[in-house]
């Protein structure tokens, strides 16, 4: 019986990354800074942190990986203070892809190594060796010898932002060397060199024998070994030729029984390299690490555990829900969260999803004043929420203000012990006071903006708040502006970055400002009762008692609460989107557009400064120029990927418009994807959207794709995306394997928790009202126990989890021992020379753990 086809199983990849500081780097103070990369890649660059030892950057980045990796890398370089362009590498850290589930989630210090150049290697190469092959000499007489065929390579390593590279052959026998060189192939990373070499095996007399039978005197061909390496031919004149990697082939591995071999191999470093450096001690680096690999099956395999978490806002009491009882179970509350919130948004149930957990949570609170403000499923989950629905709403509300703090560059300091020379303190505090109400008035003028989602949320806290403290008249203020003002506001202003309010990470002069304005912010978010409360009460930092003098008055009190009235409103559930135009990506790229000139040249490439807001997309000379061409939103047809041969550059997407198109060069990857993906979104609901595209260029009068030669001809390839209105888009799917993949990591928790439900059903322990199931949870996040309001619905929902859960798991097994079977090992997908590249992770010990 033939086995069925394998499904269609999609291999997602994303990296969170918090990157913390580096100390031991060097004994005098100078500038440093860290980036990360993906194979060489550079994905992300940390500001530089100034005359330090020990630089302290504590910035996270978050992206999905676009692309299959081998190294995952950090490095810290540092900068010259005169020559500011002159920067050399301090040390780097290196991980393999299928080491990073190790370090999954833990903050750590990792030892800085030696950068050899060498060793800096990425990419593969496609080769062809054949054996046997006889030639007639001029004398008469046969010659035996090896051919090699270097095929393609691919992913190879750019240079100065070039990638001219060339491959040569290296026979390497007891008694000779012989290298021959391929041509070189310029302007890609996937070169196609297709050169064959032959080299000499051994001479015999011509006669009648057979053909394989070598004679063992001039060469043993267990000692011979074949060298294919690849370089980049730099057109610097001063860098020359520059190693990329390298393939040894020893003619005794390969079958000499079969007339051919030809598989691809990864490019590995140069051995005994001179350049090697020697020094080990070279300081460390702290970082976090959250990777994620998930293996996403069709919908259909997870509708039976979509439904139990699905239907979580429907069982009574919440405490046996699916979604409540992953919460429980996970180590940290927030990875339960994410997934939770995107997948309910998702169906369109985020609101009676958060409704039930408030309303749980809200039952277990005696005091009003602590509502909402410990770190259960609850709050996590609202927390990203509005960072999921509510990032544009920040945007608008903040940016304009953080920017003339930070352009401003004036101290605020008004503690009298961090005064420096020179500072007035009341000077300072009419600055700050100044700040605070620019910012005060910002948010408390932008309750009509805030998204409709995030109003129907807070109406539904208010709502269950009021239910549950009825006498307290306060109670439906303190408990949104915990999330609007603790949660949102206060720390979008006290790290913008994080936030992506700012490119680069405050100095200690803005920092400090931004700190001190965060505290009065949050201040004011805690003080919403209708009854003033003096400053003098506050015991802690009394040097801040000047500035709550200003601000905690009648006055500031009415604005929050009116503000707070607005956003937790019914009737402002459905107000209308905001109005103004909204930031959401700007940047460098280089540009192309395609007017009358229909050639190619180098010349049409220019860089230039991008900005997408939610209304147009502008390109310029620089981030202050004023735009030289805007593009409306709603004339965006399509947004894709070119192909790399229409003009032999990489990370390249183009603008579809009525008129005309604009190709567009991304930076890397990452960028590209980020670029792409953010303008897919908000030209999504368009009426006229493109269903097809060209994926490549119009060049010398015809489409490269298609060869047609009217240009007006449509596309002949499906645009992806469709027309739906503008929402933040969710793989469902996705975040199902990521739920499915939280409960299996936590399977243990899972037994013990449904051995104890049964045990205590069997023992007749069911009419106690709440019981506490010991669970034997670490960290410092959980309380040591769980309460069950209903032991035999709990029972039933815990078992029902399981048995998916281990149905799922078995259907990953079955998956990966598929495509490990008929996956040939030397083929692109599986080259030879690392055995991880396929199955690295959480997924490859699985063949083996479970």
């Amino acid at each position: 019986m033939a086995e069925p086809p394998i499904p269609n199983v999609r291999i997602l990849e994303s990296l969170k990354i918090k990157i913390g500081e580096a100390k031991n780097l060097n004994s005098v103070a100078k500038d440093y800074y860290c980036c990360i990369k993906l194979d060489q890649e550079e994905v992300y660059r940390t500001a530089t942190q100034e005359k330090t030892e020990c630089p302290f950057w504590a910035e996270e980045c978050e992206f999905g990986v676009p692309k299959k990796f081998r190294i995952l890398a950090f490095y810290v370089y540092e900068r010259d203070r005169l020559l500011k362009r002159l920067e050399s590498i301090v040390g780097k850290v290196a991980l393999r892809r299928d080491e990073l589930h190790r370090h999954h989630g833990k903050e750590q210090w990792l030892p800085l190594t030696p950068v050899d150049p060498d060793s800096e290697v990425q990419g593969k190469v496609h080769v062809e060796v054949r054996c046997g092959e006889t030639l007639i000499g001029d004398n008469g007489t046969s010659v035996n010898k090896v051919a090699v065929r270097v095929i393609e390579g691919s992913n190879l390593t750019i240079v100065n932002r070039h990638c001219d590279t060339f491959a040569t052959v290296t026979f390497c026998s007891p008694t000779r060397t012989e290298t021959k060189k391929t041509k070189i192939k310029r302007k890609s990373d996937h070169p196609q060199y297709d050169e064959t070499f032959l080299f000499e095996l051994v001479k015999h007399s011509n006669s009648h024998g057979d053909r394989y039978n070598f004679s063992p005197i001039e060469e043993d061909i267990t000692k011979i070994e074949l060298k294919i390496s690849v370089w980049n031919n730099s057109s610097s004149a001063h860098i020359g030729e520059v190693f990329i990697g390298e393939v040894k082939i020893p003619l005794s591995a390969i079958d000499m029984s079969t007339a051919t071999h030809k598989a691809w191999y990864f490019l590995k470093p140069r051995e005994n390299s001179v350049n090697r450096p020697q020094k080990t001690d070279m300081g460390s680096l702290r970082v976090r690490i959250n990777y994620l690999e998930d293996q996403v099956f069709p919908s259909s395999y997870y509708n039976t555990l979509r439904d139990i978490i699905l239907k979580s806002p429907e069982v009574s009491p919440t405490s046996s829900s699916g979604a409540y009882i992953l919460g429980q179970v996970v180590r940290e509350r927030i990875d339960a969260a994410r997934p939770l919130v995107r997948l309910f948004y998702h169906h369109d149930q985020l609101t009676e999803f958060t409704k039930a957990l408030a309303k749980h949570e809200i039952a277990q609170t005696s005091d009003a004043n602590t509502i909402f403000r410990g770190n259960s499923l609850g709050t996590k989950c609202i927390d990203e929420y509005m960072k999921l629905e509510g990032m544009h709403y920040l945007h608008d509300t903040l940016k304009v203000n953080i920017d003339e703090i930070h352009d401003d560059h004036r101290s605020c300091e008004i503690d009298p012990t961090k005064l420096r020379d020179g500072e007035v303190l009341a000077d300072n505090l009419v600055k700050l006071k100044d700040y605070v109400e620019k910012i005060f008035m910002s948010i408390v003028n932008s309750a009509m903006a805030c998204p409709r989602g995030m109003c129907k949320v807070f109406y539904a806290l208010k709502e269950e708040a009021k239910s549950h403290f009825p006498n307290n008249p306060d109670v439906k203020y303190s408990a949104v502006s915990g999330f609007v003002f603790l949660r949102f506001f206060a720390p979008a202003i006290l790290s913008p970055r994080l936030f992506k309010l700012r490119k680069d990470n405050p100095d200690t002069l803005v920092a400090r400002t931004l700190t001190l304005i965060s505290k009065a912010i949050q201040t004011l978010g805690n003080h919403v009762k209708k009854e003033v409360v003096s400053p003098t009460c506050v015991k802690k930092e009394s040097y801040m008692v000047p500035l709550y003098d200003s601000i905690l008055d009648a006055e500031h009190v009415t604005g929050i609460r009116r503000f707070l009235d607005i956003v937790s409103s019914s009737s402002n559930a459905n107000a209308k989107d905001p109005e103004a135009p909204i930031i959401l990506k700007e940047g460098y790229m280089i540009k192309r557009a395609q007017g009358r000139k229909k050639l190619f040249a180098v010349k049409n490439f220019k860089k230039r400064w991008f900005r997408l807001t939610n209304h147009e997309l502008t390109y310029s000379k620089g981030s202050e120029s004023s735009p030289l061409c805007t593009i409306s939103v709603d004339k965006i047809l399509a947004v894709e990927q070119v192909q790399e041969d229409s003009f032999h550059m990489q990370y390249m997407f183009q603008v579809i418009q009525p008129e005309r198109v604009l190709y567009v060069q991304a930076n890397n990857s990452v960028d590209e994807k980020q670029w792409g993906d953010v303008l897919s979104n908000i030209c999504r609901s368009n009426h006229d959207r493109l269903m097809t595209y060209h994926p490549a260029a119009y060049i010398n009068g015809q489409w490269m794709c298609c060869k047609c030669q009217s240009e007006s001809v449509e596309g002949c390839t499906p645009a992806s995306g469709s027309r739906t209105c503008l929402k933040v888009d969710v793989d469902s799917d996705r975040e199902m394997e990521r739920i499915h993949s939280l409960f299996l990591a936590n399977i243990d928790k899972l037994e013990k928790m449904r051995d104890d439900l049964a045990w205590e059903i069997y023992h007749g322990l069911t009419h106690l009202n709440s019981c506490v199931i010991d669970c034997v949870y670490q960290g410092p996040e959980f309380e040591p126990h769980i309460h069950i309001e209903d032991h035999k619905s709990c029972y039933k929902t815990v078992q029902a989890i399981m048995n998916e859960v281990i149905v799922l798991e078995q259907e990953h097994k079955k998956y990966m021992m598929r495509v490990q079977r008929e996956t040939e090992y030397g083929s692109e997908h599986s080259p030879i020379g690392d055995d991880n590249y396929m199955f690295g992770g959480q997924y490859g010990e699985l063949l083996t753990d479970r």
